[in-house]
């Protein structure tokens, strides 16, 4: 199997975009001003710890699974409903790469993940096990096997963005 495949799911992904920008997010440097929890633990916590500190990463990943106050009763919730219809889906975060922080640590994650461009450019590319992929269709879901070896990189000089969720086959 390919590390990454295209889903037959489409979303709006202008609409996702304005929710995204509606969100506030306090200016507190303990937190990762470039990720913005969708899910949690408790529902109420839009924002991820800085560089993934112990506590967060002790917290299993399915127990992120409750929808934030802020995005209940929006497109993002509805989104996650549908995607639930056909996916076991948990740990939904806004990620974004930034002219200025162009990539993350190369890693594994414990799950598979679902990707939704919605702000990309054609200088932001993933690698998975040294091999160089793109993901550039806004509003395409995309299925990711990141229990590989992967990063994710925007060279470009605009925002990259996407809405991402950890599923379980």
């Amino acid at each position: 199997m390919q590390p990454i495949v295209k889903t037959d799911f489409t979303f709006d992904y202008r609409q996702l975009i304005i929710e995204h920008n509606q969100i506030e997010i306090p200016e507190d440097y303990s937190y990762d001003q470039n990720q913005v929890a969708i899910t949690s633990f408790d529902g109420k916590n839009v924002l991820v710890d800085n560089k993934f500190n112990e506590d967060y990463k002790r917290i299993p990943e399915v127990d992120l699974n409750l929808m934030n106050e802020w995005f209940k009763n929006t497109y993002v919730a509805e989104v996650i409903k549908k995607i639930n219809e056909k996916y076991n889906t948990t740990k939904w975060r806004f990620m974004k790469l930034t002219p200025e922080r162009r990539a993350y640590s190369y890693h594994k994650d414990e799950t598979k993940r679902l990707h939704i461009p919605l702000l990309t450019n054609n200088e932001c590319f993933f690698i998975i096990e040294k091999q160089l992929y793109e993901m550039n269709q806004p509003g395409v879901m995309y299925e990711m096997d990141t229990t590989q070896h992967h990063t994710a990189l925007n060279l470009g000089w605009t925002d990259r963005i996407h809405m991402v969720g950890a599923f379980s086959e």
